[in-house]
C-alpha cells in the first residue's frame, strides 16, 4: 500500500513547519531510521520551506498502524512533545497518489503553476534511489508524477511567466517603494530561490545588488550573472547597514538575523527584510525596529494571491491530464499484485508437465519423448495463458484482492 503523511503552507504557518524542515543529511538519518521498522517497506522524504512530506509503502500492516509509526518518529527527530497532529495531513492509496501528481504538477504550491517543486521532487526520490529508501513501487510513482507534471506544463499556461515566491517577494518591494531600481539590495543567499530573487529584481532594472553566501565562489559567479557586486560573509551587518532591501534565502536551525546583533545607525531609513527561508533566517522580533518591516513566505500569500485567477483557466485541463496518469499509474500497481500468483501458475502447471513427461520417458524412446515435451510445452503455455486471461478479468486487473489470495492459495505450494 502507499500513503503519504506531511504539513505543507496550507496545514501549518511557518513557525510549525520550520520545526520540521529538514536537511538532505537528517532526511537521510530519518529514511534510514524508519526502514528499520518491519512495516515500512519504502520511503521518500520531501523538504521545502512550503512542505515536508513522507511517502511511503508498506506491508502487513493497516494505514493507521502504519502513520502512527511515521508520525512518532518524525516527532522524535525534532525532539517535539507538543500536539500538533492537527497540522498533519494523512493520506492513502488513490488519494496519496493524486495529492503526489497535483503537487509535481505546481497544483498545491502557494505560487500555481511553480517550477522549483520540480526540481526539489527529482532531487528527492534521485537521493532516496541513491540510499536505497525508494523500491520499484515508489521509484515507478515518482517519475510517472514528474511525467504528469511535465505533460501538463506542456499542455497548460500554468507555468507562463515564471511567476513564483521569489517573484512574490521582488512584486511586494515594488509595491512599497516608488522607484524600485534606486535601491540598494541585499542578497543573502546564492542557492536557487537566492538565483530568482536576484534575476527578478535583474528584471525590474535594479543594479544596486550585493551577493553575499556562505560559499563566496557561488555568491561571485551568481553576481557576475547580473552584474551585481559581492560581500564576505564575514560583513553580513555591515551589508545590510547599507541596503534598503535585504532578502535572506538561506538554510539555516537558528536565525541568522537577530534583534541582539543587528544595528542600523541610520533610524531615518526604512529597511524591508524578507526572509524566505525555512527554518526563518530572521528573528520575527527584528520588526520592533521603527524603521524596518519585516515579511516571511507565508505574508507573501496576499501578492500570490492576486495572480492566481490568471492561471484558474488551466485546472480543469490539468485536473483531466492528471486523473489520466493517476489511471495509468494504478493500473500498474493493480498488476503487481498479479505477480505472485502468476508466478505460482506457471511453476504449478510446468511442475506437473515436468513430471508426467518423465513417466512418459520410461516407457517411450528418445523421439517420442523429444515430440511429447514439444507438445506438452505448448499445451502448458496454453493453460497458463487463458488462466492469466481469466485471473485477470475475476480479480479486475488486479484490484480485487480478495480473490487473488484465494486463487494464490489454489496454486501455492502444498505445506509440507
Amino acid at each position: 500500500m502507499i500513503g503519504v503523511v506531511g504539513l505543507s503552507h496550507k496545514s501549518a504557518p511557518v513557525n510549525i513547519r520550520e520545526k520540521f524542515s529538514f536537511t538532505k543529511e537528517e532526511y537521510t538519518d530519518l529514511s534510514k531510521t524508519i526502514l528499520k521498522s518491519q512495516h515500512i517497506t519504502e520511503l521518500v522524504v520531501i523538504s521545502t520551506c512550503n512542505r515536508t512530506e513522507l511517502y511511503f509503502a508498506a506491508e502487513d500492516c493497516c494505514y493507521s498502524g502504519a502513520f502512527h509509526i511515521l508520525f512518532q518518529y518524525l516527532k522524535s527527530s525534532v525532539y517535539e512533545k507538543e500536539n500538533i497532529e492537527a497540522h498533519f495531513y494523512q493520506m492513502e492509496s488513490k488519494q496519496a497518489i493524486n495529492h503526489l501528481f497535483r503537487v509535481v504538477s505546481g497544483l498545491d504550491s502557494m505560487v500555481l503553476g511553480e517550477y522549483q517543486i520540480v526540481s526539489q521532487i527529482k532531487e528527492a526520490i534521485n537521493h532516496a534511489e541513491e540510499i536505497g529508501s525508494a523500491g520499484k513501487i515508489l521509484k515507478r510513482l515518482f517519475h510517472k508524477a514528474l511525467e504528469t507534471g511535465k505533460h501538463v506544463r506542456t499542455k497548460t499556461g500554468i507555468s507562463n511567466g515564471g511567476f513564483s515566491v521569489s517573484y512574490a517577494a521582488v512584486e511586494k518591494c515594488n509595491d512599497i517603494f516608488d522607484h524600485l531600481p534606486d535601491k540598494n539590495i541585499l542578497l543573502v543567499g546564492a542557492g536557487e530561490t537566492g538565483e530568482l530573487v536576484i534575476k527578478n529584481m535583474y528584471k525590474k532594472g535594479c543594479q544596486n545588488i550585493v551577493v553575499t553566501n556562505r560559499t563566496k565562489s557561488k555568491a561571485d559567479e551568481l553576481a557576475a550573472r547580473y552584474g551585481g557586486q559581492t560581500l564576505d560573509f564575514s560583513k553580513l551587518q555591515e551589508g545590510i547597514e547599507q541596503a534598503d532591501i535585504i532578502v535572506s534565502s538561506i538554510r539555516c536551525k537558528e536565525p541568522l538575523i537577530t534583534l541582539n546583533n543587528l544595528t542600523i545607525k541610520n533610524s531615518d531609513k526604512q529597511s524591508i527584510f524578507i526572509d524566505l527561508g525555512v527554518p526563518r533566517n530572521i528573528d520575527p522580533q527584528v520588526e520592533e525596529l521603527d524603521q524596518v518591516r519585516l515579511f516571511n513566505v507565508d505574508d507573501l500569500e496576499e501578492v500570490v494571491n492576486k495572480n492566481m485567477e490568471k492561471k484558474k483557466s488551466y485546472l480543469e485541463t490539468a485536473e483531466k491530464i492528471i486523473l489520466k496518469k493517476h489511471t495509468e499509474f494504478s493500473d500498474w500497481l493493480s498488476t503487481q499484485n498479479l505477480s505472485p500468483v502468476i508466478k505460482n501458475m506457471i511453476s504449478e502447471v510446468n511442475e506437473i508437465n515436468h513430471t508426467e513427461l518423465a513417466v512418459f520417458k520410461k516407457f517411450h524412446n528418445e523421439e517420442e519423448y523429444q515430440n511429447m515435451e514439444k507438445y506438452g510445452k505448448h499445451i502448458a503455455e496454453k493453460i497458463v495463458n487463458s488462466m492469466i486471461k481469466n485471473l485477470k478479468t475475476v480479480s479486475d486487473n488486479g484490484r480485487k484482492t480478495e480473490y487473488i489470495k484465494v486463487i494464490n492459495d489454489l496454486f501455492s505450494p502444498a505445506n509440507e
